[in-house]
C-alpha cells in the first residue's frame, strides 16, 4: 500500500502487509527521489526480468510537500501531476522510468488495471480540463513505458463519456480480456471493453444502485466458465452520502458480444 489522502494530509508512506503474520510493516525505500506525497493515483504489479515492481502513474498531491520532482512530469496549479514511477520490490528502489508515446496530462482518480505482467489499461480521471474519456494502452519495460492513446472514432461509435471516482475490473473470457467500467462522478452507467477489439458495448437495464455510485469497489468472481459475478461494494452517491451495501452483477457470455 503506497500514498492516499485523508484528514487534509496527503502521504508517501510505503506499507507491506505479511500474510503469514497478519500485519503492516512501513517499508524504507533505498532512494530519496520517489513520488511527491499524493492520493487519487493508479497503482499497479508489473513483473518482468523474474522480479516484481509496482508502478504509480499521475494522481494529486500539494506542490509545497513535493519531492524533487521528476524531469519529465507535468505538475497542474491545483495539484495533479503525470508522475510515473517504479518501486522495484526487491531493493526497495525507487525508479524513474524513460516514458514514450500518448503520455496522458496531470490525472486523478482514474482507473488502471493490469491487463498481464506488463500492460495495462488507463481510463477516465479527473484533469484540469474536467472529466476525462480518454483511453491508453500501456506497456511497461524494465526501464520504460510507452503509452498508446487509443483515439475516440466518434460519430454513431459507441464511447463513454467522462468521468472520475469509477471502478474498472479485468474479466478474462474465451474471446479475450475485457475491461469493465462501473460509475463514476457525472457518468452513472456501466461500459464493457473489448480489449483486443477496442470496441466499447454499453450495459443498459441495470439496478439503478449498481452505476449511480463513484469511489467504489469493484471485484470479479468466475463462477462458470461462461458466467462471472462483478461484486461491488460501498462508494457515494450524486450528494456524497456513502453507500454501504453489496450489488452484484451476473454476466454471461452473450454479454461480450459485440
Amino acid at each position: 500500500m503506497w500514498g492516499g489522502f485523508g484528514f487534509a494530509v496527503h502521504y508517501d508512506v510505503m506499507e507491506v502487509y505479511h500474510l503469514a503474520t497478519g500485519a503492516w510493516a512501513v517499508a524504507y525505500p533505498s532512494s530519496d527521489h520517489g513520488p511527491m506525497k499524493k492520493g487519487y493515483c493508479g497503482i499497479v504489479l508489473a513483473h518482468f526480468d523474474s522480479e516484481d515492481y509496482l508502478v504509480i502513474i499521475g494522481g494529486l498531491g500539494s506542490s509545497s510537500i513535493n519531492t524533487p520532482k521528476q524531469s519529465d512530469a507535468q505538475y497542474s496549479a491545483h495539484g495533479g501531476c503525470n508522475e510515473i514511477d517504479y518501486y522495484r520490490i526487491s531493493s526497495d528502489q525507487w525508479i524513474s522510468p524513460v516514458v514514450t508515446g500518448d503520455r496522458p496530462p496531470p490525472i486523478s482518480s482514474f482507473t488502471l488495471t493490469p491487463v498481464t505482467n506488463n500492460t495495462a489499461v488507463m481510463f477516465g480521471g479527473n484533469t484540469d480540463n474536467g472529466e476525462s474519456s480518454k483511453l491508453y494502452m500501456i506497456s511497461f519495460t524494465k526501464t520504460s513505458v510507452d503509452i498508446l492513446e487509443v483515439p475516440n472514432p466518434g460519430g454513431s461509435v459507441q464511447w463513454p463519456k467522462g468521468r472520475w471516482g469509477h471502478s474498472s475490473v479485468l474479466i478474462t473470457t474465451s474471446s479475450g480480456p475485457h475491461l469493465l467500467v462501473v460509475g463514476g462522478r457525472y457518468a452513472y452507467d456501466v461500459w464493457l471493453l473489448d480489449i483486443n477489439k477496442r470496441k466499447w458495448k454499453e450495459l443498459i437495464n441495470l439496478p439503478v444502485n449498481v452505476p449511480e455510485r463513484f469511489w467504489h469497489s469493484l471485484s470479479v468472481w468466475s463462477v462458470t466458465p461462461t458466467t462471472n459475478w462483478i461484486i461491488e461494494f460501498g462508494g457515494r452517491r450524486n450528494n456524497y452520502t456513502s453507500y454501504t451495501d453489496t450489488a452484484a452483477i451476473e454476466l454471461s457470455t452473450y454479454m461480450y458480444r459485440q
